[in-house]
């Protein structure tokens, strides 16, 4: 059973030339077509409506009674014609196309018809190190040589099952290293970096034995999952030389491997975005250029790529504007972000786009449009169910406070900055620059003369110039911002002008 909304967003999540493949198709095809007219009414609509659907299929003679039966006929039909465009388009379907043929000619007993479609399947996979298939090909090409009389068949099962033997422990390698990739990344995105539980955690992955030693016999992926680890545990580590180092070797890997490149391309470009955000941590802004332009080179060719592209490449370039004082450029393009924003919003993971949502809001920010500002940080996920860093949850909660002072909301200031001290405490969150940041605005509260004001502005951004020096300036999310927000008031200058001249020396 398909729902309505599913099947609607099915058809709008396809793309022209599919469309096009399943309406032509359709039109070969002998018979009642009532399937037809309800795909091209739902593709007509904007937002799905029943009411609007069965008055449109009424006037086209469509028996609505029978609605529910044809969505499912319709959701059915779809995901076959899929399956035949991507068939030579994916190297995946192709392999699992040539399974399917491989067991249709196995039951009627044409053996050597159906080996040679394995020989072409494991070809497609070996090629592709589509590993977790070989041993499917491998077990299947295994299953029918012990059908077959020949005088060769004894070496042929022997050669097959050490070709399983040797790749079974690949694919062992290959799946403990992306346990330890998927597992660290968790703990980037939503773990206290600074709690001990969360180093030790670190620390154990970073000592796993399979970290020990890279082979030149491990498969593309687990030597990429190799990098990928250390490039997150580096970066875990606030080691952001090392961690940009791994991530340089993860796109080195991808250049010498350009048929998986063209294949995995949403991965390729994630990699890319990565690579660009550990020079971000360090400050090196002149990669950015190249490969920003070779990120939106590669095409996208369906919808997951597309909304995934999106999302990094937005992230990517706004930082990039922001970091090298573009920071009108950088309020243009929240315009672009926003229209994508709303085009993926009922697809894209909470989590997953709060830290673009929180650069857009730094944007606004940094131009002091306080209210537009504080729309987007208001927009922000900040259940600590939701994967967002744990630092940026508790960054946005002091930013919360810092926003509602400029717009002058002195009746919630006291009970709002209470309420973020307390959680941040209970999260273990209240380290020395949370802390100094709702003290200063403990004291302005209770601020009478201009001369006590500048002084407490001072006071500040000593004391945040001081963390800089004495933690990095990289290391604190956030503390760049507020340290120039503090100075604007110190000099009483225009904080946006402030912010161009600190990027742009």
């Amino acid at each position: 059973m398909v729902s309505s909304s599913e099947l609607f967003q099915l058809i709008k999540g396809l793309s022209k030339a599919e469309k096009r493949y399943f309406t032509l198709n359709s039109q070969l095809q002998d018979g009642e077509k009532s399937y037809l007219v309800l795909f091209k009414e739902i593709e007509k609509m904007d937002t799905y409506e029943e009411v609007t659907l069965k008055k449109a299929l009424s006037k086209q003679g469509f028996k609505v009674q029978h609605l529910a039966v044809v969505k499912v006929h319709l959701a059915n039909l779809i995901l076959k014609s899929l399956r035949s465009f991507n068939e030579s388009k994916n190297p995946e379907q192709g392999v699992l196309s040539l399974l399917v043929g491989a067991e249709i000619l196995k039951n009627k007993g044409l053996y050597n018809q159906a080996l040679k479609q394995l020989v072409k399947a494991k070809n497609a996979a070996r090629k592709f190190e589509m590993n977790y298939y070989m041993f499917e090909i491998l077990n299947r090409e295994a299953a029918i040589t012990l059908n077959l009389v020949e005088k060769d068949g004894d070496e042929r099962l022997k050669s097959l099952f050490d070709e399983i033997e040797i790749l079974k422990k690949k694919v062992q390698r290959e799946t403990e290293l992306r346990v330890l990739a998927n597992k660290i990344l968790l703990i980037l995105n939503t773990k206290p970096l600074k709690h001990p539980n969360t180093i030790k955690a670190i620390d154990e992955i970073a000592n796993d034995p399979n970290l020990s030693s890279l082979e030149e016999s491990d498969s593309f992926f687990a030597k990429l999952y190799h990098f990928l680890t250390f490039a997150v545990v580096k970066r875990a580590q606030s080691d952001f030389s090392a961690s940009s180092l791994y991530c340089q070797k993860m796109l080195e890997l991808w250049e010498r491997h350009p048929q998986l490149r063209a294949v995995h391309r949403r991965l390729y470009k994630a990699h890319i975005s990565n690579y660009l955000n550990s020079c971000h941590m360090l400050g090196d802004y002149q990669p950015f250029a190249y490969w920003l332009e070779k990120f939106k080179s590669i095409p996208d060719t369906n919808y997951d790529e597309e909304m995934g592209s999106f999302k990094d490449f937005s992230q990517t370039r706004l930082l990039y504007l922001l970091n090298t004082g573009q920071l009108h450029a950088a309020l243009e393009f929240t315009k672009e972000i926003e229209v994508g924003l709303t085009k993926y919003q009922s697809r894209m993971n909470k989590g997953r786009v709060t830290p673009l949502r929180f650069n857009v809001f730094i944007t606004f920010f940094i131009n002091e449009k306080y209210a537009e500002a504080l729309d987007w940080l208001l927009t922000l996920a900040l259940d600590d169910k939701i994967e967002a860093r744990a630092d940026a949850r508790s960054l946005a909660r002091i930013m919360r406070v810092i926003v509602h002072y400029e717009l002058g909301h002195t009746r919630i200031i006291d009970s709002l900055r209470s309420s973020v001290y307390r959680k941040l405490k209970k999260d273990e969150q209240l380290h020395e620059f949370e802390r100094t940041i709702l003290d200063h605005i403990r004291k302005l509260e209770a601020v009478i003369s201009k001369k006590e004001l500048k002084a407490l502005w001072q006071n500040l951004y000593q004391q945040l110039n001081g963390i800089g020096d004495k933690y990095g300036w990289n290391k604190i999310a956030g503390l760049e911002e507020i340290a120039v927000w503090a100075e604007s008031k110190v000099l009483n200058r225009p904080y946006v002008k402030l912010m161009e001249e600190r990027k742009q020396r």
